[in-house]
């Protein structure tokens, strides 16, 4: 794993999924939409999302990330391995506030009397699983120190990290996957639908960095069933800390694209000279506009 493929991806990633959530306040305000409680879980996420790219960045110079694991000294092995530990925790809250963010928008757009209960489940499932990696990521071995240390009482961790990316996509399908449901019920066309359906569908890029993260994760668990220390972190280790970081920071960018409306189309002028829509209760919603069409709440179901 290069040191450089570590730096540039992280700060890449972390830049775009920066300008991602900016774009969407300021399309927000573009809208003239009140920020709601999406908007402010995905600049959690982000937070998260950015700091474990900088710990990945600052683990070039700081934790020996790149460096051959049989060449470190015990003293460069504890530092590593600290960053590995530390990385895991900013990882599992960066992905779960981009999973809390994405329901909490489709509960903004996709309700109308109530909250579809298919959200408020997987709302539940996504805190069980931020609650239960979280504790299992702090008790993986023990005592704690035996994350920078090698003991012979550690538990199976790489288990672990295998059965989180698992989840993890899973949880991202079944998210991803949601919209179609309610979509394809609107009274528009089947264009239209395919089109909309077609923007929360670009959320298939964190999946895409998810499987390659999971790909790393198979590796790393086979290293450590040979016991091949130096394989499992010389590549598997990096890879994961590395995927990572693209994943989260992809995450974010991807959960800002639907938000993206009033940046491509701008509201329509009705004959008065205002916007259209200004007179109905309810304003444009982004996905509406992305379109660029208006339909108030009381001619079709509701997408505000």
């Amino acid at each position: 794993m290069s040191s450089t493929a570590i730096i540039v991806s992280d700060a890449v990633f972390m830049g775009v999924s920066a300008a991602s959530v900016g774009l969407r306040f300021y399309a927000r305000k573009l809208s003239s939409e009140e920020l709601a409680a999406d908007d402010w879980l995905i600049t959690v996420a982000w937070f998260f999302s950015a700091s474990l790219a900088i710990i990945n960045i600052m683990g070039i110079p700081l934790g020996h990330f790149g460096t051959p694991f049989e060449s470190m000294s015990e003293d460069d092995t504890a530092v590593f391995l600290k960053f590995i530990f530390a990385f895991q925790f900013f990882y599992i809250f960066a992905v779960a506030f981009v999973k809390f963010s994405v329901l909490y928008f489709y509960k903004r757009i996709f309700s109308v009397a109530k909250t579809p209960l298919v959200i408020w489940t997987l709302l539940a499932v996504t805190i069980g699983w931020l609650i239960s990696f979280f504790f299992a990521t702090l008790f993986q071995a023990w005592p704690m120190y035996c994350n920078w240390v090698i003991c012979t009482n550690s538990m199976d961790y790489p288990v672990m990290y295998v059965l989180s990316s698992v989840t993890d996509i899973i949880l991202d399908v079944s998210i991803l996957s949601l919209p179609t449901f309610f979509i394809w019920r609107l009274q528009m066309s089947s264009a239209k639908k395919a089109g909309i359906i077609g923007i929360f569908g670009l959320g298939i890029f964190c999946i895409v960095a998810s499987i390659a993260r999971l790909v790393y994760t198979i590796y790393f668990y086979n290293a450590n069933l040979v016991n091949d220390v130096a394989a499992a972190f010389d590549d598997s280790a990096n890879n994961i800390a590395m995927w990572s970081g693209i994943e989260a920071c992809t995450s974010t960018t991807c959960a800002n694209l639907p938000c993206f409306g009033p940046l491509l189309f701008k509201p329509r002028q009705d004959s008065s000279g205002g916007l259209e829509g200004r007179k109905t209760i309810r304003k444009p919603s982004t996905i509406s506009l992305l379109l660029g069409s208006f339909k108030n709440s009381q001619e079709s179901p509701s997408l505000s």
